[in-house]
């Protein structure tokens, strides 16, 4: 299983290439932009600077929505790439979609294929036990149909993007306060990579933390 989970991923995603099996020139990717679909399309700068990113590496890019699609779908179309990209905006809205098109069960398939998996935020936060912990910073009113909060467990710990981000930090500290050792805190020049049964954190100057 390869993963690389970030709080930002334009500021990390150099960081990846290790974990890749070709230079990103010869690699499809799929970017699925479903979390950021609550925002305005003129006011993501995240988003717009995380595919800025991916283009300027090389990558070859397709977007690809989860919404609409079923299981047999997304697992037809998708193991068409040797990247699966999953963008951030607002976990809870990703996560409803993620369940709802049978993205959790696909992606764990297409992973053990040996597929990369690329998230940012929200993407990165899918791939935790839990995404109870993010209530405090984003808005699970938005889809008032998700009770159950349960995600993908992919990593053991239940990632927290953006640390130290001044807007984030009041409620970042309740966060630590009540989930205490369960946190993984990211800043936005940090991210995970699991590499089979190697996992770390990395940061843009490549210093294990």
């Amino acid at each position: 299983m390869k993963l690389f989970l970030a709080s930002l991923a334009s500021q990390t995603l150099d960081l990846v290439l290790p974990l890749l099996p070709d230079k990103p020139q010869n690699l499809r990717l799929a970017f699925i932009p479903t979390a950021a679909d609550p925002y305005p399309a003129d006011n993501r700068p995240w988003f717009d600077g995380n595919y800025a990113k991916l283009v300027s590496m090389g990558f070859l890019i397709t977007i690809y929505d989860l919404k609409a699609k079923d299981k047999q779908v997304l697992s037809d179309d998708l193991s068409q790439f040797d990247i699966i990209y999953v963008e951030g905006g607002n976990t809870y809205y990703l996560l409803n979609e993620v369940k709802k098109s049978g993205f959790d069960s696909v992606i764990k398939q297409l992973l053990e294929t040996g597929i990369v998996y690329i998230g940012s935020s929200a993407g990165s936060c899918i791939m935790c036990p839990t995404v109870d912990h993010a209530r405090l910073i984003e808005h699970p009113e938005l889809v008032p149909e998700l009770t159950d909060y349960t995600a993908l467990g992919l990593i053991d710990k239940c990632i927290l993007p953006h640390f130290g981000k001044e807007k984030y930090v009041e409620r970042q500290a309740k966060i630590i306060e009540e989930w205490g050792d369960k946190l993984l805190p990211l800043r936005d020049d940090q991210a995970v990579i699991v590499n089979d049964d190697e996992t770390k954190i990395v940061t843009t100057n490549n210093a294990k933390i």
